[in-house]
């Protein structure tokens, strides 16, 4: 049962971490380019308050004794915090403007943490409070991520193929994720809630995957 729980922890790391691996193309594109034009600051605020939930919840998981968690963990914040400062570094660049309120980040969290305080997988006390709300708020929150991102995709008419590759690795990530939910349910743990914020998540980006597929054999801008 231990080796079982520790393959199942596994996966649920490894989706973080290929979420990181995309963070690093991120990071290489915003480099690369040395501007932050069509990027959306709000989906990076939104994955590091995700990050932030998990510190809250993971003492109330089994994730406490997974010693590669709390690596994932401290890449999750050394990327974060590199990608603010590129934001700023760059600062001079135009980016947009979410103009959707319903898009906006200062809409979706709210939103999110109104939703986890009623689904989540913990127990209702005595003041109906649990750790494990944060473990449906990061989850959530992360769902909803790429909103602000793919808004400005669609806004501009077109997506550069460096942002492509950093938004396929995202879906892999939460790929990976799904095969994690499925392993739960063979378990017999089966939060819908839960499973259905990383299909949201999937669906958000198979638009882009789509279009990854058909283009994968050029080096053009994707539109």
């Amino acid at each position: 049962m231990k080796y079982e729980m520790t393959i199942l922890l596994g996966v649920f790391s490894l989706g973080y971490f290929i979420q990181h691996f995309a963070s690093i193309l991120f990071i290489r594109m915003i480099v690369k380019k040395r501007n932050i034009q069509d990027l959306s600051l709000e989906t990076q605020v939104m994955y590091f308050i995700g990050a932030l939930m998990r510190v809250l919840y993971v003492k109330d998981t089994a994730l406490l004794e997974f010693t590669l968690q709390y690596i994932e963990l401290a890449l999750q914040f050394g990327l974060s915090f590199y990608v603010f400062y590129l934001f700023y570094k760059f600062r001079h660049a135009r980016f947009h403007v979410i103009e959707n309120k319903l898009i906006s980040y200062r809409t979706i969290i709210p939103i999110c943490m109104i939703l986890s305080f009623f689904f989540h997988p913990g127990s209702k006390n005595e003041y109906y409070f649990s750790f494990q709300m944060f473990v449906s708020m990061s989850m959530f929150i992360e769902a909803c991520a790429l909103m602000p991102q793919l808004y400005i995709c669609r806004k501009v008419g077109q997506i550069e193929g460096d942002l492509t590759s950093y938004l396929v690795a995202m879906g892999f990530s939460r790929l990976t994720r799904m095969v994690f939910w499925i392993m739960n349910y063979m378990r017999g743990e089966r939060f819908v809630y839960l499973i259905l914020a990383d299909v949201i998540h999937t669906l958000i980006i198979g638009e882009v995957m789509y279009l990854w597929l058909v283009n994968k054999k050029k080096s053009v801008i994707l539109v």
